[in-house]
């Protein structure tokens, strides 16, 4: 297994280091094995959202998964308008995904109780070098590219006569996905993309136009904020870091999901690190 395993972080760094993911029962499975799998690969504290976790199964998350804590959604006044702007969008294509949630991303990651710290979706595995990960934040916050669909990626040209941004930049750059972005939220530089991103998600609460010319939910959102701050240049230049299934022969190949999914999916996917479901029912959900 390699490095695949058993890299731990130091206990005096524990309590700034740490993934925010969100989750209700339908991503249960999910989010069990995301802890499992970060443990395994670089042994970080895991705080997921509950977004509808019944107290059974909050305890039994907390017992199968050590490095697991479940925090309440923030109550807060951006968090309310969300869930007032888009609690009627959707249903989306994925069984189960409802669009307000995801809209609430960035306010999540300002909620996060980590100083460093990795959103990272609850329908994504770590399979590998996870320490590597969080070494990428050394020099700004860190951002993944879109490898499902990166031609329907960029937002509408009316996001930027709505929200007008002043430097030059290329409307059609940077193709991100949102499932995973890293963030030092004691650095100036990550505050204020976050900030950018609040700001366009608050944008879009208030103004349907917004929202709509925002492709992907939040992921338009994260995306003009990278343009605003300039910093496409920490849009990693591999797919390794957050590959979506559809690249690999773990799509094709039908796992059982059990203690086991881990080694085989590392067996299939010697080409990536963190591995998502995204445009595809996550193998869970038996039903999709």
């Amino acid at each position: 297994m390699g490095d695949a395993v058993h890299g731990t972080i130091g206990a005096q760094q524990r309590s700034d280091i740490g993934i925010v993911t969100l989750a209700d029962s339908r991503y249960l499975p999910g989010l069990k094995l995301l802890c499992q799998s970060v443990q395994e690969s670089c042994d970080v504290p895991v705080a997921c959202f509950d977004l509808g976790l019944t107290p059974e199964e909050i305890e039994q998350a907390r017992t199968k998964c050590s490095n697991l804590s479940i925090l309440p959604l923030p109550d807060t006044a951006d968090m309310a308008a969300v869930r007032r702007a888009f609690a009627g969008a959707g249903p989306l294509a994925k069984p189960g995904k409802r669009v307000w949630p995801i809209w609430a991303c960035p306010f999540l990651i300002a909620a996060s109780p980590f100083q460093r710290v990795f959103w990272v979706d609850s329908d994504i595995v770590v399979l590998r070098n996870l320490r590597d990960l969080f070494s990428l934040l050394d020099d700004g916050p860190v951002f993944t590219p879109e490898n499902f669909a990166p031609q329907v990626t960029p937002n509408k040209p009316m996001l930027y006569k709505l929200l007008p941004i002043a430097r030059t930049f290329n409307p059609l750059e940077p193709r991100i996905n949102a499932g995973v972005s890293g963030w030092d939220l004691s650095r100036e530089s990550d505050r204020a993309a976050l900030d950018a991103y609040m700001t366009a998600v608050r944008a879009a609460c208030a103004d349907h136009r917004v929202a709509e010319s925002i492709s992907w939910w939040d992921q338009g959102a994260l995306i003009w904020a990278i343009q605003l701050c300039g910093l496409e240049h920490r849009v990693v230049d591999t797919w390794a870091w957050n590959m979506c299934v559809k690249h690999t022969r773990a799509v094709r190949n039908c796992h059982g999901w059990d203690d086991g999914t881990l080694e085989r999916l590392r067996v299939d996917v010697p080409e990536a690190n963190l591995l998502h479901w995204n445009g595809h029912a996550p193998p869970w959900i038996t039903n999709a």
